[in-house]
């Protein structure tokens, strides 16, 4: 007999509601009787070896233990809670964990003991043409400190209002990916339905859609079935995929043949230039366009080596020190005193780096930082920390650095390989979430959705707004019912006269006011400029939590 990932210790079943169990792989008419809370209930598998059954009502609270037997075999899912489960889907904004947000609220994340909040993460596996049926792997794990920081800091946050209310144990389904676009959650079906409408729409709009301009990890209504029809072709995913990463190894490795900065260690040094020569300084934080001085920067494909002294008192001697890099553009690794204390392989998650005791010593110190600019303009990103601290003291890191070029492609010499490409992510594209991890969740019953999506989506903003309704239509479809909707409308980003954003929240606001049993809550003030995922994740679930209280 073998059973769901899903169907596992620390499970929580939707209070109220026809919860089941299922499975397969046993013998074909075979009698298969479950047992909760004293209460058994029985079914026979069928021809395949399948069988799904409805369990006795329980009440609200826990923990339970569920017996499943067949002939000679009998599983016991311990731990097994009742209250309200929620689903949470989305792109990286949905999926940001709490250790992401603890600029904001470390003092509180640290004390937080939550074991009635359990959480379970659906393996980030898409699946095109034939949805998958059921995923095996993965586990339900309780909110408690040694498990929470990777959890959804707006799921854990929303669902601790959940259960401050409700008083009953709350499950979190997590089905949220970075990048994702809103045309991976629709059905084949779906997405076939929408390139339909949405090109007539577009003719009576005037558009031109003979063609579209969509990169790899884009797609449009003009291209939904083309996209639809090659990704399902597993030899040449799988050969893509392939292609990808070696090319992006080779880029890194002709970078680092390139830079004699890792071969004479220059993480080692207290200055990068000799003496007599002239130092090169950029200030931070900024990024590298449009620069008077220093031209270099605003072009280079390479690795920058960035260099700042502090000096440090003799009271912070002997102690662990935190670094704060705000957000670096694209890849770091960072030295103190030649010691490596971080890297980060890509340009969006805040530089959060712990200098362990015995590195910093009295009176001046060296950091060090070898940035990766692989694809677009480098810099220090603005309205970040820049810090060290210790408690509650701290000493500034913004200013003058010096930098000096390390190894570089360019477009001469490498051609179109001078930047380092991206690779295909097939997650983001038409019903890869659907199907591999949405579907295999079909059998379950929840209490709301919660979803929050959209940036990914923002070159085609106004096609948004059909989109949006037609995934709620779809992912009603698949779990049985009308279940509430709680959408988070995209927050403040970019500089003034950005309108991709404006367009797509104005899509969201108009797509949740006809969406029945919906709400959306309005976090624009949360956001920053240049923060592409705010930590503000606590406000932003106490917003979207008394929208939707009405609903539950």
């Amino acid at each position: 007999m073998k059973l769901s990932a899903l169907i596992s210790d620390g499970m929580v079943l939707q209070r109220g509601k026809e919860n089941t169990v299922w499975g397969n792989e046993c013998a074909g008419g075979e009698k298969i009787e479950v047992t909760i809370d004293s209460k058994t209930v029985t079914c026979v598998a069928d021809p395949n070896g399948e069988f799904k059954i409805t369990l006795p009502d329980v009440d609200a609270g826990g923990p339970y233990e569920l017996t499943i037997a067949a002939a000679n075999e009998k599983i016991v899912i311990n731990d097994v809670y009742c209250g309200d489960v929620y689903l949470l889907t989305g792109q990286s904004n949905m999926e940001i964990p709490l250790q992401r947000c603890m600029d904001m609220y470390e003092d509180e994340i640290r004390q937080m003991d939550l074991p009635y909040i359990h959480y379970f993460e659906v393996p980030k596996e898409g699946a095109f043409g034939e949805p998958v049926k059921d995923i095996y792997k993965g586990k339900w794990l309780p909110a408690t400190q040694e498990n929470l920081y990777p959890m959804s800091a707006l799921g854990v946050f929303f669902a601790r209002l959940a259960h401050a209310d409700f008083k009953v144990p709350i499950g979190l389904i997590q089905t949220g990916v970075g990048g994702t676009h809103i045309e991976s959650y629709l059905s084949e079906e779906h997405v076939i339905k929408m390139g339909r409408l949405l090109r007539e729409l577009a003719k009576e709009r005037g558009e031109d859609i003979t063609s579209c301009n969509c990169d790899k990890n884009d797609s449009c209504k003009v291209c939904y079935e083309k996209q639809l029809e090659q990704d399902k072709d597993d030899e040449w995913v799988a050969m893509t995929a392939k292609k990808e990463v070696e090319a992006q190894q080779k880029w890194s490795e002709t970078l680092d043949s390139r830079d004699p900065g890792l071969k004479e260690h220059w993480e080692r040094k207290t200055s990068l230039y000799e003496e007599g020569e002239d130092a090169k300084f950029v200030n931070a934080p900024g990024f590298w366009e449009n620069m008077t001085d220093n031209k270099e920067l605003e072009t280079i494909r390479g690795s920058v080596w960035l260099l700042k002294n502090v000096n440090i008192p003799s009271g912070w001697t002997g102690q662990e020190v935190r670094l704060y890099l705000g957000t670096l553009v694209d890849a770091d690794d960072t030295y103190v005193n030649g010691e490596h204390v971080g890297n980060t392989g890509y340009r969006f998650p805040p530089r959060r780096y712990r200098i362990p005791a015995g590195v910093l010593h009295e009176g001046v110190n060296t950091i060090v930082i070898r940035l990766i600019v692989n694809g677009r303009t480098g810099g220090f990103v603005p309205e970040m920390p820049y810090y060290l601290s210790l408690g509650d003291e701290k000493i500034g890191l913004e200013g003058k650095w010096e930098f000096k070029i390390g190894g570089s492609l360019d477009r001469e010499r490498d051609g179109d390989a001078f930047e380092m490409s991206d690779v295909t992510f097939f997650n983001w594209k038409p019903t890869a979430q659907y199907n591999g991890m949405v579907y295999p969740l079909r059998n379950l019953k929840f209490k709301g959705v919660l979803f929050y999506q959209g940036e990914s989506n923002c070159s085609h903003t106004w096609e948004y707004e059909y989109l949006m309704i037609d995934m709620t239509e779809c992912l009603r479809e698949l779990l049985g019912e009308e279940l509430p909707f709680g959408f988070i409308q995209l927050p403040r980003f970019g500089e003034p006269g950005t309108k991709d954003w404006d367009e797509l929240r104005e899509s969201q606001a108009r797509a949740a006011a006809v969406i029945p049993n919906s709400c959306i809550a309005d976090i624009y003030d949360l956001g920053f400029t240049y923060e592409l995922h705010p930590q503000t994740k606590k406000e932003a679930a106490e917003r979207l939590y008394e929208k939707m209280k009405p609903l539950l």
